[in-house]
């Protein structure tokens, strides 16, 4: 976990991570939230209704992975997200995709204590799946 001081970020400044989406984590996923659209668990119901080759995974599932590039990556510990903006999700995330995250420092603010980070998420195939804007508080 990243322990960056507010102080220590500089714009331009980038950090990010590597996960991959998995039926596991779908399941837990649709057991916490009780979102039981088959569109995210039948594969037959995917191809027919949208085309896919499988079913897609919760758009939402990818954006929490934003929690964990501010709390764990950019500042990480001293952070707590203030607002994630212009959320836009680009193509769909498979189970199986291995989702790349980066974020960048965008701008500082600094009787805040507060910084702008642009998000981009990328799969496997270098493609663009999510993009965003995040402010983050950094407490510290």
């Amino acid at each position: 976990m990243n322990e960056y001081l507010y102080q220590e970020i500089v714009v331009g400044q980038e950090e990010g991570f590597s996960k991959e989406i998995t039926v596991e984590m779908e399941n837990l996923f649709r057991n916490m939230t009780d979102d039981c659209n088959p569109l995210h668990w039948d594969d037959a119901f995917a191809k027919d209704v949208g085309n896919f080759d499988s079913h897609v995974s919760f758009g939402m599932l990818s954006a929490s992975l934003l929690s964990t590039l501010a709390g764990v990556y950019l500042p990480g510990k001293y952070s707590l997200i203030h607002s994630i903006d212009n959320i836009s999700f680009r193509k769909p995330v498979f189970a199986g995709d291995l989702l790349y995250i980066s974020g960048t420092v965008t701008d500082k603010q600094d009787g805040l204590n507060l910084i702008l980070v642009k998000v981009k998420m990328t799969n496997q195939h270098n493609k663009t799946v999510l993009t965003a804007d995040m402010k983050i508080l950094v407490k510290k």
